[in-house]
């Protein structure tokens, strides 16, 4: 139990999904306006696959508004096995994504860093499996019962320090992994010398 006051994300946050493929939207005619479509296919366990993003063409009468995600929306998969949580990166942003995705946008109350950070954490993970409906294998979420997730709303400067952890955090991971990755490289090259020896 938390000792800050709790709320719903639906309060907090935007939460939307994307574009359904078999509606009105999506268009045959090459001569419509086009944009680029993230699907389920996309989503990597370490972030998105941007070869795997589609170009389709739309509808003119289509307001995209309702589909485009912005950077630093966190996506959610509507439906699957397992549940992947994406932040959205900069070159991402205004791009659409299809009605197997979910996307949730951060107000100005919470931090996106702390809500992406809870959802990729167990406690998380939890609560977005406890907020899908589930037929045996495959999880199944909805806008309704991710809107009524309920979490901890800590007071800015809270936020601030729980941020600059994750950040230090995060820094000190990517540091140790290019470390680990020369070291990787050095032993490959030394066992390559060796073996071609004269």
């Amino acid at each position: 139990m938390s000792k800050y006051p709790e709320m719903e994300l639906g309060e907090i946050a935007h939460v939307f999904v994307g574009l359904a493929r078999h509606g009105r939207g999506l268009s045959w005619e090459e001569n419509n306006p086009a944009a680029q479509l993230i699907g389920m296919r996309a989503l990597r366990p370490h972030g998105l696959d941007f070869g795997a993003i589609e170009t389709v063409h739309l509808s003119p009468r289509l307001n995209l508004d309702n589909y485009k995600i912005a950077a630093h929306d966190i996506l959610l998969p509507c439906r699957g096995t397992e549940v992947r949580v994406i932040l959205t990166p900069g070159k991402a942003a205004g791009m659409l994504i299809d009605s197997n995705l979910m996307a949730v946008r951060c107000g100005s109350q919470l931090a996106y860093q702390l809500l992406t950070a809870y959802f990729q954490h167990p406690t998380g993970l939890a609560a977005l499996l406890r907020a899908s409906q589930s037929t045996t294998a495959q999880k199944n979420l909805t806008v309704r019962l991710v809107k009524k997730i309920s979490l901890p709303v800590p007071p800015r400067e809270v936020q601030d320090k729980a941020v600059a952890l994750l950040q230090a955090g995060e820094q000190q991971h990517r540091l140790a992994l290019q470390v680990a990755e020369k070291r990787l490289a050095l032993a490959h090259n030394l066992a390559i010398n060796l073996l071609f020896a004269e």
